[in-house]
C-alpha cells in the first residue's frame, strides 16, 4: 500500500509536490513543469505551493521556497531532511493516526459516541475516516499470512516508522529490561521500543498473538524481555517469541545466527528446500576453495531464514524497490543471477514482496566474504601527468568517495577496463576519462556513468558469447 495515503489529501498533495521539486534538477522550476508533473491546474499547484511553503516556516522558521509567477526557486532548507519534518508534522495531524492510537489504546475500533465526545467530529467525517482506515488496512494486510492481530500490530508499526513518527510521553520500562537492546543504534532503538510500545499497549487490552503467526522455536523465547506485563507463561511465551521473530527481521538481531533448527519443525523442511534452491543456483559463482565453506553456510541459513519470516511479518518497503535499480547498474551479473534466484523460490515458497526479497538477498551476498561481484568488477588505471603523488592523491579520494566495485592501478595492462588521466593518449578501443586536478563534481558523475556503461556492455556482451 501507498503510505501516503494516510494522510489527508491536501497534504499527501503538498508531500508529492515536495519530492517533485526535491527531485527536479534545476535551480529555478517552471510552475508548467510541475503542473505537467502532478498533473493538476495552475490555481491548485499555486495554492499547494503557498501552503506548503507556509508549513515549511513553521517548522524551521524560514520559507522554503520563492514562488515568482512562473517560477519556483528553493531555498537552501528546502531539502530532504525538512521532507521528512514535514512529513511527520502532518502525520500527526491525521485522522488516521488518531484512530491507530485510539485502537491501541481501547483494544477495539473506537465508536462515534467516543470520537465526538473527545475530537468533536460529525458523524459524515468519523465514518468518512473509517472506511478510509479499513481499505489501507485491507489493501496493507491482504498479501500476508500472519492472524488478524499480528496484522494489525505490523499495519500500525509500519505507519509510524515510515513518518518517522512516535507516541509522545510514553514509559521507557520496556527497553531497561533487556541488556542486549542497549548497544544497538538509534534507529535500531527506535523500532525495538515503538514495537515493545505497540505491544505493551494490546497486551494490557487482552490482545494477543496466536501461533499461527510464529515461525520460530520456541526455544528463542526471551520470557524477561516482556516480564513487565501481567499475563500467563503461556501468552509470554508467544509474545516474546513475536518480539524475538520481529528483531531477527528488522536486523536489531543478527539473522546469521539463525539456522534450520530456530524454526518451528513444519518450518525446517521449508527451509531446506529454500536453501538447496538458492546453493543451486548460485553455484557457477562459488570459488570451489574450501575457505568460503563456512560463508556459504551462514549466508544460505540467512537467505533461508529472511525468505521464511518474509512470508509471516510486515515491513514496508518503498524505500527499497526506489534503490534496485542502482544493483541493476552496478552489479549487472549478480543482478541477473539474484532476479533468477528469487523467481526460483518463488515457485517453491511463497514470497509477499518480491523486490524485498531480491533486496535481502543481493545485500546479503554483497556483504558476504564471497566475491560474489567480482565479474561486474571494472579495471580501472589511474595515471595523472604530475606523477605518484598526484596519482596517490586521487587513489585516496577515489577510495574514499567511489563505492562502485572497481579495481584500481597505477599500470596499463591489457586487462585494464578504463584508463582515468589528465591527458588524452592515443589507444584504440581504451575507454578513457579526462580528469582536472582536483576533481569537480561533473568529473565524479562523469566517472560513475562511464563505469556504470562499461559495466552493462561487459554483461551484454557476455550473453552474446
Amino acid at each position: 500500500m501507498e503510505f501516503l495515503n494516510i494522510l489527508n489529501d491536501f497534504e499527501r498533495d503538498k508531500i508529492n509536490l515536495f519530492t517533485a521539486i526535491l527531485d527536479n534538477p534545476n535551480s529555478e522550476i517552471e510552475l508548467g513543469s510541475l503542473q505537467d508533473s502532478m498533473n493538476m491546474s495552475r490555481y491548485k499547484i499555486t495554492n499547494l505551493l503557498e501552503s506548503l511553503n507556509y508549513d515549511i516556516k513553521l517548522l524551521t522558521e524560514y520559507p522554503g521556497m520563492v514562488i515568482n509567477t512562473h517560477t519556483v526557486i528553493p531555498a537552501k532548507n528546502f531539502s530532504r531532511h525538512t521532507l521528512s519534518m514535514t512529513k511527520k508534522y502532518y502525520f500527526e495531524l491525521s485522522p488516521i493516526r488518531i484512530l491507530m492510537v485510539e485502537i491501541l489504546s481501547g483494544g477495539d475500533f473506537p465508536s462515534f459516541q467516543k470520537i465526538e465526545i473527545k475530537y468533536s467530529w460529525p458523524k459524515t467525517f468519523f465514518y468518512q475516516q473509517k472506511n478510509k482506515y479499513d481499505k489501507l488496512y485491507k489493501e496493507f494486510s491482504l498479501t500476508r499470512y500472519a492472524d488478524e492481530e499480528a496484522s494489525l500490530r505490523y499495519f500500525i508499526y509500519n505507519s509510524f516508522v515510515f513518518f518517522g513518527a512516535f507516541p509522545q510521553k510514553i514509559e521507557r520500562l520496556s527497553m531497561r529490561n533487556f541488556n542486549a537492546l542497549q548497544t544497538i543504534s538509534n534507529i535500531q532503538k527506535f523500532k525495538a521500543e515503538l514495537m515493545l510500545w505497540i505491544i505493551e499497549k494490546r497486551v494490557w487490552n487482552k490482545k494477543f498473538i496466536s501461533d499461527s503467526s510464529l515461525v520460530i522455536a520456541n526455544e528463542l523465547a526471551e520470557p524477561s524481555l516482556l516480564s513487565f506485563l501481567p499475563i500467563s507463561r503461556k501468552k509470554l511465551l508467544r509474545e516474546s517469541l513475536f518480539v524475538i521473530q520481529f528483531y531477527y527481521y528488522t536486523g536489531i538481531f543478527n539473522v546469521e545466527e539463525l539456522t534450520v533448527n530456530s524454526f518451528k519443525k513444519e518450518e525446517r523442511e521449508n527451509f531446506k528446500k529454500i536453501t538447496l534452491v538458492f546453493l543451486d543456483d548460485i553455484k557457477d559463482l562459488i570459488s570451489k576453495n574450501d575457505s568460503y565453506q563456512d560463508e556459504v553456510a551462514k549466508l544460505c541459513n540467512e537467505i533461508s531464514s529472511q525468505v521464511i519470516l518474509d512470508k509471516i511479518c510486515f515491513i514496508q518497503t518503498d524505500q527499497f524497490s526506489l534503490n534496485i535499480q542502482y544493483f541493476a547498474d552496478v552489479y549487472p551479473f549478480l543482478d541477473n543471477k539474484v532476479r533468477r534466484v528469487v523467481d526460483e523460490i518463488a515457485q517453491h515458497w511463497v514470497l509477499p514482496d518480491k523486490k524485498r526479497a531480491y533486496f535481502n538477498i543481493i545485500t546479503s551476498m554483497l556483504t558476504s566474504k564471497i566475491p560474489f561481484s567480482k565479474r561486474d568488477q571494472v579495471s580501472l588505471c589511474i595515471d595523472f601527468s604530475g606523477g605518484p603523488y598526484v596519482n596517490s592523491y586521487i587513489l585516496s579520494l577515489f577510495k574514499s568517495y567511489v563505492n562502485i566495485n572497481v579495481s584500481v592501478s597505477n599500470v596499463l595492462t591489457s586487462e585494464t577496463d578504463l584508463y582515468l588521466s589528465d591527458q588524452y593518449i592515443e589507444y584504440h578501443l581504451l575507454n578513457q576519462v579526462i580528469w582536472l586536478k582536483p576533481p569537480t563534481p561533473l568529473d565524479w558523475a562523469e566517472l560513475g556513468e562511464k563505469i556504470v556503461e562499461i559495466k552493462q556492455r561487459k554483461y551484454q556482451s557476455s550473453k552474446t558469447n
